[in-house]
């Protein structure tokens, strides 16, 4: 099964051919790479390339920036530090997201407002934070017009996403390092859902993710000057399962593997409406998937905090014991 190619400057170039080739990428494969998409590829070598110098450092040193210091479950978590499914995921990473103060909160304040924070990065490599920063802010572009992209393939006005943005809109993003497998351990990442609208996940040279399409795991080995581009939970959720989230895993090789993902969020504060889709659309239509286990909640700071608390159960009991029960399902 050959993963479709799609070129991200076609959409200003040649946009009646890049949004077929978009809507046949997303209704029958679930994933596509991505070139031409704006982020600069020599930045993202050198993100690459210092996110390994902070993996190289000492575990002593990697959690002087522990996400148990940060109640926006930003920073460092160590191998088997992450939960998916209930099982352990082998990978070390660092977790960050759109750099903001933090806000004071109580109890009794709006949950979103938990989430709003700064970034932790490490002292021994300060360029990482200015880099990252930068890769960050051209990865929010690019994502924000393909999303321009996805409306338009949905015969909607481009804008149609735009009301979900604001002062406190929120992006996530993942330095991810995965070992070699060991001891029969194969989960680096379990099968799941990403949460946001779209998800770009930036690979180095080592292969391992999957993606469940039409049924059947398939492998998305690294390609030069790509992005692979999977859909997120609130894409999935907007057009009432229209378009339906990727489900993908990483297994461990008997090399390490090195990637980046970015997720496009929305604002904080927000629900994800149902988009009025054109009727011949709305009839293909299958609906959201519903796991009684998982739920897709429609509030973004809910979902937000339903995956995060599985996630990372120790900061959660940390900082968030309050909300523990409420997302038990």
């Amino acid at each position: 099964m050959n993963i479709p190619v799609l070129d991200l400057s076609e959409l200003d170039s040649n946009q009646e051919k890049f949004i077929a080739d978009l809507k046949g990428a997303f209704t029958t494969f679930g994933t596509c790479y991505l070139i031409n998409h704006g982020i600069d590829l020599d930045l993202c070598k050198e993100l690459q390339r210092l996110s390994k110098e902070f993996f190289a450092l000492s575990l002593e040193q990697k959690e002087q920036i522990s996400m148990l210091k940060s109640p926006q479950f930003r920073g460092y978590s160590k191998e088997g530090g992450e939960y998916t499914a209930g099982s352990k995921d082998y990978r070390e990473q660092i977790d960050a997201g759109s750099d903001k103060e933090a806000l004071s909160w109580d109890i009794n304040s709006p949950i979103w407002m938990r989430i709003q924070g700064p970034n932790l990065f490490p002292k021994e490599i300060p360029e990482l934070k200015t880099v990252f920063n930068e890769w960050f802010k051209q990865t929010s572009t690019a994502t924000l017009k393909l999303l321009k992209g996805f409306a338009i393939a949905l015969e909607l006005p481009q804008d149609s996403f735009d009301k979900l943005y604001g002062k406190n809109s929120y992006a996530h993003a993942k330095l991810l390092r995965y070992p070699p497998a060991f001891d029969g351990n194969t989960q680096g990442v379990g099968s799941h859902k990403d949460g946001g609208l779209i998800t770009f996940v930036l690979q180095d040279k080592e292969s391992g993710l999957q993606g469940l399409l039409n049924g059947e795991w398939i492998d998305v080995p690294p390609m030069e000057g790509t992005v692979v581009v999977n859909i997120g939970e609130f894409l999935e959720l907007a057009t009432n399962g229209y378009l339906k989230a990727t489900i993908h895993r990483v297994n461990l090789t008997p090399n390490e593997r090195f990637s980046i993902a970015y997720f496009l969020g929305v604002q904080l504060d927000k629900d994800i409406p149902i988009l009025e889709l054109p009727e011949h659309l709305k009839k293909e239509s299958t609906g959201v998937d519903t796991d009684p286990k998982n739920p897709l909640l429609r509030n973004v700071a809910e979902n937000y905090f339903k995956r995060m608390i599985r996630s990372h159960p120790d900061v959660a009991k940390k900082y968030h014991s309050d909300l523990i029960e409420r997302f038990s399902f």
